[in-house]
């Protein structure tokens, strides 16, 4: 019903007439559907689809019609005669009600046998089926469904690509610094040998300096001369490693 129409007590029943022709079209799909395509196949789920829809528009229109029978167009009808409509708006919503179960069930059904002749060996695939969220959707729906469906992807897959880069990222700069750990730890292991090579090189000196020496007091100045050098080479190592 389009905002700001005003329906009067004629234009009421002619919709409510228009609702229960909606209703008999819906139950015909339904009936032609279980009688001669019984097995299911794409017929079937074209008809289910159809069903569907129209009992989408007949809710609608229910709908409307006892939102009418609340608002102040209504005010000229008495209580009993608004009553007496009600009644009919829910006999048809139940009717409305069960034509939806009577699609479920049926469809259950149709599920089923596709489940136990699939299992026989025959190697047809069950046709595609209906969803909640096609049943109601025409071919325009349908497509935009399916843009909408492949923009979320797109979404998803761009949120990914960052993610993935971004380790990308991460991972590179822990391999930088490994290789620069690596390299501090050959320039360390490279110091140690030179001092190491020092260290033997002036012990070496003061064996022959005590060996040749005649004065024990000038062998000792001289050894203690040699220890502090290599005290100083030890703490110019051990500095170097903070620099």
């Amino acid at each position: 019903m389009p905002s700001g129409f005003r329906l009067d007590i004629d234009g009421w029943t002619k919709e409510f007439e228009e609702c229960k022709d909606l209703a008999q079209e819906t139950l015909q799909l339904i009936q032609e559907r279980n009688l001669r395509h019984s097995n299911g196949g794409p017929e079937a789920s074209r008809l289910s689809a159809a069903a569907r829809k129209k009992l989408g528009t007949l809710g609608v229109q229910l709908d409307k019609l006892l939102r009418w029978l609340d608002s102040p167009d209504a005010a000229s009808l008495s209580e009993p005669e608004k009553n007496r409509r009600r009644d009919l708006l829910y006999d048809l919503r139940n009717r409305r009600e069960q034509m939806q179960l009577a699609i479920k069930r049926n469809q259950g059904h149709s599920d089923r046998d596709a489940l136990f002749g699939g299992a026989s060996g025959s190697g047809v695939a069950p046709p595609p089926r209906e969803t909640e969220a096609t049943a109601e959707l025409d071919n325009r729906g349908l497509l935009r469904l399916q843009q909408q469906m492949m923009q979320q992807q797109d979404e998803e897959l761009a949120a990914m690509e960052k993610v993935v880069g971004n380790t990308k990222h991460i991972a590179l700069a822990i391999g930088e610094e490994v290789d620069l750990q690596t390299r501090l730890l050959d320039d360390l292991a490279d110091d140690v040998d030179v001092t190491q090579s020092r260290l033997q090189a002036a012990t070496a000196r003061v064996k022959q300096v005590l060996k040749s020496s005649s004065n024990w007091r000038t062998g000792m100045c001289i050894f203690l001369l040699i220890i502090t050098l290599v005290v100083v080479i030890i703490l110019t190592v051990k500095l170097s490693r903070f620099f």
